[in-house]
């Protein structure tokens, strides 16, 4: 057959292919607008991420380090042209009002010191009073400082501080500092210097341990990765240093988006499944109801190869139009999505071309059309050419090795199509499993409901019951097929929703309601009963309190700390050097878990209680002695317990828990935090420094908010994307179910022809439909339970339980939506006199 012959007749087929053809187009249509659409949002929602996630770093790219920072990074500037820089260091000294000669030394009070360059921040606002430019006001002899140090030492702005020997000019106050996220364990109230005020005050001399860090912003995210993987590969000097961007930083929001893009990529996998079920819904009743034609084509001396790639080519010309139509879709959905999305998204963080999405959508969608596709294109091998007069000759049965061979590539076609939608075989393996899992239970459950019915339905009454039973047997029901495609496709919507759900509470759950939203610092004993009263007044809640003493590890089992620091390198020996902050607790909070050991259970010892990583970096375990040197004091005490931190929970937590009594007579502070509304803040702010200045109050509430908007970013992306793969997914299964029922017409009319009114006939029609749906759906629901707790558990590192009312309730949907397709399907064949029905008009 030449290729003008061939293309008259692919049109001639095309023209006879009807609403099939649209079926057809529209399952896939929606499957590749949901590809489409889920990588725009991922990307949305990824750029809404970074928009309000970088402040929390003041840049794309932080290098941290206890030495200076190498003159290797200074090569970005070369390498990296559009990338900027700024330096700061950060680190405790002490700071005084200048008195002069001959008169007593004034009052000092200790303060974290950072010095910073042009240009920082990148991100976030740095909010200082009077509003000028933070250069501006320090120059190479300004202080900006918290207003609590004003208070503390009783000066104003415009007065002078001593620092490291230097005077400077306090210029202004501090009030917000976008990156400013470790408060809990804060020395003292904030002071800025510039680069040249630090160099003045000649204190990175005198071997303080200071934090250096450079920053760097990048115009793309792209741009950042290329930098990141250039400062881990080219700097020889890397190792001294910690490389991070903003996400490393803040190990909850880095696991939540992480998190987060697995769910996106295994949605669009899932929605590309959908448009597969009911691309191979359709091609089956669209090829079954093109058997007569198939049949002349042979009779008219086409060989069976030449008819198979006649269908072969409509299935991928019908393929091209539907993905193409669902990139249009897609995009067209992002396109509108700034109006949709405002208040929720960032409509900047929206890009509604998303080409490389589309290219993919494309061409998965063609690869899952002609993978679904395969075996009913299969049976046009078998059609007789005998079709011609005797309509009731069926195609011959497919070969038991053909069968396995088309099975086979489905099977390695879906696992294929898995791991390159979610980069990753593991997720493809579980995706491939959980739907071969279901569909072999899927077909067993058939083949079991097709006996039975044989078997026992004879004596059922009225008759519309026990025809509506029994049609589930009879030849040509395809009930096998019927269920295994509404199963997957059960299962996979309701897997969608049951992942959307936990990773949705998961995020939701990550910022604690009772997050601390200001700290105390400094409180002395004798002042916590009028603090605790000034927090109260304040309308301060979930007030919690624990005292702090500073010690420094003198021996570790006997060996002097000094000989332990031999040979280490400078980020090895912190641990050792540094002072240490102690508590005392009664009971372990509820973000820490005793991972070894028992808490205060020992008589006549002193215990103690080590967090894992920390006992780790110390080569500490149970029964390790050590001795605290408490201003000269020595006291020992024993590890008897290790126990986990869940860091990210914004509360007090310690690495050292001594045993309640030990430390009773030891120098202590309280450290205090609490919440408070925001226009009570300043207020008791004001109080404080006005009736107890040695106490340093420390707002973090706008790291929570900007956290809270972070993870708020995060679930929305999982409710939008996961809600319109689960539409998308009824949509799908409601077209597939319809394109079945259209080859009802002729049992229809034979029916109405020997009397049955058209009310039992739609029951018959209802039962069929129902018992169809409650086994698909109750199978497809126990396998979405397995795929998404194998997901849940294994994926994503997330504790996972059964959710049985969502599954209940996602069988009776599947009911509701077969029965509903199924009739609706029908409607024209019950309205047509049964007459013109069988003339096949």
């Amino acid at each position: 057959m030449n290729l003008r012959l061939f293309l008259v007749m692919l049109r001639r087929e095309l023209r006879g292919s009807g609403s099939r053809a649209l079926f057809f187009i529209g399952c896939l249509a929606v499957g590749v607008a949901a590809i489409v659409l889920v990588a725009g949002l991922s990307d949305g929602v990824e750029q809404a991420i970074r928009l309000e996630g970088r402040p929390l770093l003041a840049a794309d790219v932080s290098v941290r380090g206890r030495r200076a920072i190498s003159e290797d990074f200074d090569a970005v500037a070369e390498r990296f042209p559009d990338v900027l820089r700024a330096d700061t260091q950060e680190f405790a000294t002490m700071t005084s009002v200048p008195v002069p000669a001959g008169e007593p030394p004034g009052s000092s009070v200790m303060v974290e010191l950072k010095a910073v360059s042009e240009g920082y921040p990148f991100y976030g606002e740095l909010v200082v009073a009077p509003e000028a430019p933070l250069m501006d006001l320090l120059g190479a002899d300004g202080a900006v400082v918290e207003p609590s140090l004003l208070a503390k030492l009783e000066v104003g702005v415009g007065e002078t501080l001593l620092l490291g020997g230097s005077e400077f000019t306090v210029r202004g106050t501090v009030l917000s500092e976008p990156d400013r996220v470790n408060v809990a364990f804060a020395t003292g109230p904030r002071v800025f210097l510039s680069q040249a005020g630090l160099t003045r005050a000649g204190l990175t001399t005198m071997g303080g341990r200071i934090t250096h860090r450079a920053l760097f912003k990048a115009p793309s995210a792209e741009r950042t990765e290329a930098l990141v993987a250039w400062m881990n590969t080219a700097v020889e000097d890397n190792i001294w240093y910690s490389i991070e961007t903003w996400s490393d930083g803040q190990p909850s929001m880095r696991r939540g988006l992480e998190r987060t893009e697995i769910f996106l990529g295994l949605v669009a996998l899932l929605s590309l499944l959908v448009g597969g079920v009911g691309v191979a819904q359709t091609i089956r009743a669209w090829l079954a109801s093109r058997l007569d034609n198939i049949a002349v084509l042979r009779c008219l001396g086409m060989t069976p190869l030449e008819v198979t790639g006649l269908y072969l080519a409509q299935t991928v010309l019908l393929a091209l139009i539907g993905s193409g139509a669902g990139a249009l879709i897609g995009t067209a959905f992002l396109t509108a999505g700034p109006l949709l999305l405002e208040g929720l998204l960032p409509v900047e963080a929206i890009d509604p071309l998303q080409p490389a999405a589309i290219a993919r959508g494309l061409v998965l969608g063609v690869g899952i059309a002609l993978l679904f596709a395969a075996l009913p294109l299969l049976r046009i091998r078998q059609v007789p050419p005998l079709r011609v007069i005797r309509r009731s000759v069926e195609p011959l049965p497919t070969s038991r090795f053909a069968a396995a061979v088309a099975v086979a590539q489905l099977a390695l076609g879906v696992w294929a199509i898995a791991a390159f939608q979610s980069s990753s075989l593991l997720i493809g393996g579980l995706f491939a499993v959980s739907a071969a899992a279901s569909a072999a239970a899927l077909l067993a459950a058939a083949e079991g409901l097709s006996r039975l019915v044989s078997a026992r339905s004879g004596g059922l009454k009225p008759w519309w019951l026990r025809h509506g039973v029994t049609a589930l047997a009879r030849p040509g029901a395809a009930t096998r097929a019927a269920m295994v495609a509404l199963g997957l496709g059960v299962m996979v919507v309701l897997a969608t929703v049951l992942i959307q759900r936990r990773l949705g509470a998961q995020l939701t759950d990550q910022l604690p309601e009772n997050a601390p939203s200001a700290f105390l610092l400094d409180v002395q004993p004798d002042q916590w009963a009028a603090v605790e009263a000034m927090v109260g007044d304040a309308g301060g809640s979930e007030v919690r309190s624990a005292p702090m003493i500073v010690a420094r590890i003198a021996e570790i089992d006997g060996t002097p700390t000094a000989d332990l620091i031999e040979g280490l390198e400078p980020d090895d020996r912190w641990a050792l050097s540094r002072e240490q902050r102690l508590t005392a607790m009664r009971e372990l909070p509820s973000d820490n878990a005793l991972l070894d050991g028992a808490l205060w259970q020992q008589e006549g010892v002193d215990e103690i209680s080590l967090e894992r990583r920390f006992a780790d970096r110390l080569d500490v375990g149970l029964g390790s002695a050590l001795v605290f040197d408490i201003q000269g004091i020595p006291v020992e005490m024993t590890v008897t317990s290790i126990r986990s931190v869940d860091w990210t929970s914004f509360n007090m937590n310690f690495f050292l828990v001594a045993e309640p009594g030990v430390l009773d007579d030891a120098p202590q502070v309280k450290l205090v935090t609490f919440q408070i509304p925001a226009e009570a803040e300043t207020p008791l702010r004001d109080v404080l420094a006005s009736e107890m200045p040695n106490i340093t109050l420390i707002s973090v509430r706008a790291l929570l908010e900007r956290a809270g908007g972070l993870l708020g970013q995060l679930g929305v992306g999982v409710q939008l994307v996961g809600g319109f793969t689960s539409l998308a997914g009824l949509f799908i299964l409601a077209s597939s179910i319809s394109a079945s029922t259209l080859r009802r017409s002729r049992e229809i009319a034979l029916r109405k022809t020997i009397g049955a009114s058209r009310a039992s006939t739609i029951a018959v029609l209802a039962i069929e439909y129902a018992l169809i749906g409650a086994v698909a759906g109750g199978i497809g629901a126990g396998g979405a339970a397995l795929l998404s707790g194998l997901v849940i558990t294994q994926v994503m590192q997330l504790s996972w339980s059964p959710e049985p009312a969502v599954l209940v309730v996602g069988v009776f949907v599947c009911i509701a939506l077969v029965v509903g397709a199924g009739l609706a399907g029908n409607l024209r064949a019950l309205r047509t006199p049964p007459a013109a029905s069988l003339r096949g008009e």
